[in-house]
């Protein structure tokens, strides 16, 4: 299930919240890639349904209170 989307002036954006409690840069650009998959899913699946292009996909790590964006 898609956390969070919405819409810019230049397509959709998409924000997976994550609660793995990794604090470090090194552990949320490693937990990030692990994501990766999930992100490119819930992109085409939007694309699809909505029929607008995903131009943003990001994870926001709770516990480091860090965004990266795939």
């Amino acid at each position: 299930m898609v956390d969070c989307c919405f819409e810019t002036a230049d397509g959709l954006t998409v924000v997976d919240f994550k609660t793995d409690r990794v604090f470090s840069a090194l552990e949320v650009r490693q937990r990030a890639e692990h994501y990766r998959p999930q992100l490119e899913a819930y992109s085409r699946a939007l694309e699809r349904v909505l029929e607008k292009k995903v131009v943003r996909r990001a994870l926001y790590f709770l516990a480091a209170g860090e965004t990266m964006e795939i």
